[in-house]
């Protein structure tokens, strides 16, 4: 058990990593755009946060991958598609239980799922303060 705490720390850094370099490249990329114009229109503010929600949405699927690939490094999961498809469902609170980990295992996958609760949250108030910015500019 101790051995799955430490792993869950590094794999949560790393994902705490990734959404951070993530989301700040974004946000030197939106402050840029919207320092050119002093209005922006509907037509490229709906561009501009779809891009961004590919983006973030992008990031979430290497943090998964992340996850996955430690469980298939593990032997949790037979093989990388079980392993990432569990980590998806685990990450995204979905829980549909039709693959479940070994009893030893479930300590790390509630970590990964508290995890993407947070990184959820995160992304989720990265985007109303984009919405924010792009709202101060009328």
């Amino acid at each position: 058990m101790l051995g799955q705490l430490t792993d869950g720390i590094i794999l949560v850094a790393l994902t705490v990593a990734i959404h951070s370099l993530s989301l700040g490249w974004s946000l030197r990329q939106i402050d840029r755009r919207l320092r050119e114009v002093r209005e922006l229109p509907a037509g490229p503010t709906i561009l501009l946060l779809s891009r961004l929600a590919i983006l973030v949405i992008f990031a979430h699927l290497i943090e998964i991958l992340l996850w996955g690939i430690y469980y298939d490094w593990s032997g949790v999961f037979d093989g990388m598609e079980l392993s990432f498809y569990f980590s998806a469902v685990t990450y995204a609170t979905i829980g549909y239980g039709d693959i479940v980990p070994p009893v030893e295992w479930r300590i790390l996958a509630s970590i990964e799922g508290l995890t993407g609760i947070l990184m959820c949250a995160w992304s989720g108030g990265f985007f109303f303060a984009v919405v924010s910015r792009i709202h101060r500019l009328d």
